[in-house]
């Protein structure tokens, strides 16, 4: 059954401190009977029991069971001889101690593929009742003596009816009394099974042994037959032979006889009382006082050695309860469901420490995900964070300030408006409803489109204006003016509450708002003949920034023009104005001034007075009711050649900007695509704001990740004798793995879950006043999660695969727990 050939083992090979270990070794073993292994401690006996038993390799040599050579051997192929053929009674008894008695034996058989409830129920029970422990069945493992425990592990052994059994010391934590139950339940298992037996008990190996090896150094010295019908002269600890005591006096009377035994080595001063049923006895502090219920047991008799008679009358049926001609073989303990069923038990059970622990991984999720979305937000670059202006403007340089560019660019093919200036300005919305704001004003960016692009079917709410006093603005800025929370101050609450609502122009008057477009484009639609002119009265602004309440005075500022008399626009001049004399301004530089300067500005003088270094020419006086009222009113294109003097640039609106950029760059013109121009600028501007993000989250994953390193390494190291318990009865890698995974995955669901849900909560509900971009979205809640569990499964299965590389052996003998 099992053969050895020249095998060797070292330990520290090539080193200054190299151990031979198992030294050209070859046995021979039968399939039946005791075979002892004998020697001083470090002469290989164990190392040579775990390169048999598959826990150990070996480093040359070949070791056969069943004509199967499992020294160059896969260690899963191993593991499935080992689990299928040989049981392991281990010194240290190495059980499950979170389990229970039935659970440490039960495992063995369904790791040979026996699910049936029944007949795992039935086979444990019996092993357990064979090895006289089966009243303690429902305990934990952990809470056994040293013998009982010492049961427990030969119960586990023999379970599965293996051929061969390695008991390695299985007597050496044991008394005296339990040594020869443990010796007599093994020598029963040998009737028909072959037992390896590593003992330091010479009298032991010779009484209960079919056959005796001896070792020294690594080398088999001695190998021979043993004769079992012997006696064993070994006195029991728990045993007094009464007859065999020194000293023996009676004393007595009528009623009470008592009979003392001593060792004769002292003197003893002894009261005895007996009281209702009770004996008192008062040593005087001297001695120890043993009553029936311990284990000691008092024979009146002298001491005689044991003979084959103590274990000749033990029975054990190997197959008993076991499916008939049922073939063991390897089956897995870990299904999908059974990984996270276990893992979840596992947690339940941990104590006090570990689940304040799991608060720890809670935490580290919730960095995690304000980390992710922190990053995702700054990466998450959106139209409406850099569009200053409408996506289909183009802007051509006029640095000239040619009065005909924009003119030429209008008749251009592609073109659908162009306008001197950027388009963006700044609007403003009168608040009316009340009293206490009826001084105040909302101001608001936006981008200066023509009504003609504009289709039906974009608009989000209302409808398109039926005249030039109509404009329609977008949802995007709508959306700016609720996150601002200004509008909702005087009562808007929805969206459909802007509809009617005025939009004030300098010098143009209100316009009414019919409709609310859905175009994510910071654009406000006016009437295409209002547009250039909206653009030359409204203060300019180079962005978009929140909408802002303000009192109405302070929103007028901002004219360069002269306050006491204003340049403006004659066409848009009140109603209450009159020519008294000349006539009214109709060529370019021509002015109407108050009558009051008629002495000091005669007519068709020039004043001091220009736009565009031109000076203007006085050709008439009016009156007005207006006290207030000395501006100087001028032609719509002389306000305009004012404004054009003040800018570089041209808009020019297409239905296909990159295509006209393009045309005109071939023409010679300075061209910018206004989408991508914005796009690049905001990408610098938040180019460091991104590297401070990658690096404050990076930092916070960091941390939350070290965090979880540390906690399930520890977790891990304190599994080390669990891990390798299992694979020394049998558990292959792979089965590890998966246990780890389930409870690594069972630690991550429980407390990212939570965490991350609860982040998502509050930021969902904080971001506008935290100031930072964040990213919230189900889909980056989800992300978060499979990077914990990613990263949580590959930290928490580090430790396992470093340890998984090692042989059942060396996991075993690990010091580091």
């Amino acid at each position: 059954m099992i053969k050895l050939q020249h095998v060797n083992k070292f330990f520290n090979k090539r080193k200054a401190n190299e151990i031979h270990v198992i030294n050209d070794t070859s046995l021979e073993l039968p399939e039946t009977g005791i075979v002892a292994l004998l020697g001083p401690s470090g002469c290989g006996k164990t190392t040579l029991l775990n390169a048999i038993g598959g826990l150990d390799k070996v480093n040359s040599g070949k070791i056969f069971i069943d004509d199967a050579c499992i020294s160059k051997m896969r260690a899963s192929k191993v593991d499935s001889i080992r689990n299928a053929k040989i049981g392991y009674i281990f010194q240290n008894f190495n059980l499950l101690d979170r389990m229970t008695v039935f659970e440490n034996v039960a495992i063995a058989l369904r790791m040979i593929g026996i699910k049936d409830k029944h007949v795992i129920k039935e086979r444990v029970n019996y092993c357990l009742k064979s090895v006289g422990i089966y009243q303690f069945r429902n305990k934990t493992t952990d809470a056994l003596s040293g013998g009982q425990r010492q049961r427990v592990a030969i119960a586990r052994a023999i379970v599965k009816n293996p051929r061969i059994i390695i008991a390695d010391e299985p007597t050496g934590n044991l008394d005296s009394a339990n040594t020869i139950e443990v010796m007599n339940i093994i020598k029963t298992i040998s009737r028909d099974r072959l037992v390896l037996l590593v003992t330091h008990e010479k009298k032991i190996a010779e009484f209960y042994s079919s056959r005796i090896i001896d070792m020294k150094d690594g080398k088999v010295v001695g190998d021979r037959e043993n004769d079992t019908d012997n006696y064993l002269d070994y006195q029991l600890e728990n045993k007094i032979y009464l007859k065999d005591m020194p000293k023996h006096d009676a004393y007595g009377n009528q009623d009470i006889q008592v009979d003392v035994y001593s060792d004769g080595l002292s003197e003893a001063g002894i009261k005895l009382v007996l009281r209702a049923g009770n004996l008192y006895v008062d040593t005087g502090g001297k001695y120890n006082v043993v009553d029936e219920n311990s284990n000691i047991e008092l024979i009146d008799d002298h001491y005689s050695a044991m003979d084959s008679s103590i274990y000749e009358n033990n029975r054990f049926e190997y197959d008993k309860y076991l499916p008939e001609g049922y073939k063991a073989r390897y089956t897995s303990l870990y299904s999908p469901i059974k990984m996270f069923t276990n893992g979840f038990k596992t947690v339940a059970k941990f104590n006090r420490l570990k689940k304040l622990l799991l608060i720890g991984f809670m935490f580290a999720s919730i960095f995690t995900f304000v980390a992710v979305s922190n990053v995702l937000g700054a990466l998450d670059i959106k139209e409406k964070d850099f569009l200053t202006t409408n996506a289909n403007y183009i802007t051509v340089n006029n640095t000239k300030k040619d009065p005909t560019l924009a003119e030429t660019l209008r008749n251009t093919k592609g073109v659908r408006a162009a306008f001197t200036g950027n388009t963006q300005v700044m609007l403003r919305m009168p608040f009316t409803e009340y009293l206490q704001s009826s001084n105040y004003e909302m101001q608001f960016g936006a981008s200066i489109t023509p009504m003609s692009v504009l289709k039906e079917e974009e608009l989000y709410k209302g409808k398109l204006p039926t005249d030039d006093r109509g404009i329609v603005i977008d949802k995007l800025l709508v959306d700016k003016m609720f996150k601002s929370r200004v509008v909702q101050e005087v009562g808007i609450i929805k969206t459909s509450d802007l509809i009617g609502r005025k939009i004030k122009v300098k010098n143009l008057g209100e316009f009414t708002i019919t409709g609310i477009s859905n175009l994510n484009s910071p654009s406000a639609f006016f009437a295409d003949s209002y547009c250039q002119d909206v653009l030359m009265y409204s203060q300019s602004t180079s962005t978009l920034d929140a909408p802002s309440s303000m009192p109405i005075e302070d929103a007028n500022e901002g004219s360069n023009q002269d306050s006491d008399n204003p340049i403006t626009d004659y066409a848009y001049a009140p109603s209450s104005i009159k020519i008294k004399k000349g006539k009214a301004p109709a060529n370019d530089y021509e002015v109407v001034v108050r009558d009051t300067h008629e002495e000091d500005m005669p007519l068709n003088k020039e004043i001091s007075a220009n736009i565009n270094n031109h000076k203007l020419k006085v050709v008439g006086y009016y009156t007005t009711d207006s006290q207030d009222d000395d501006a100087y009113y001028t032609t719509n294109h002389t306000i305009l050649l004012g404004y054009i003097s003040k800018q570089r640039v041209v808009s020019v609106y297409s239905d296909e900007p990159g295509v006209l950029a393009d045309k005109l760059t071939e023409q010679g013109y300075s061209v910018q695509i206004n989408y991508d121009r914005d796009k690049e600028k905001y990408e610098l501007s938040e180019a460091q704001n991104i590297r401070s993000t990658f690096t404050a989250a990076g930092i916070i994953i960091l941390v939350a990740l070290i965090e979880l390193f540390l906690m399930l390494r520890s977790s891990f190291l304190s599994r080390i004798k669990e891990v390798g318990t299992m694979r020394a009865i049998g558990l292959k890698k792979r089965d590890i793995y998966k246990m780890f995974i389930g409870e690594i995955a069972v630690i991550t669901a429980i407390t990212a879950i939570p965490g991350i849900a609860g982040a998502y909560y509050v930021l969902s509900h904080t971001t506008a006043l935290l100031g930072a971009k964040f990213y919230i979205a189900p889909w980056v809640a989800v992300l978060s999660f499979l990077v914990l569990m990613l990263f949580n499964l590959i930290v928490g299965l580090m430790p396992v695969f470093q340890t998984m590389r090692k042989t059942p052996a060396a996991i075993l003998a690990r010091v580091d727990i």
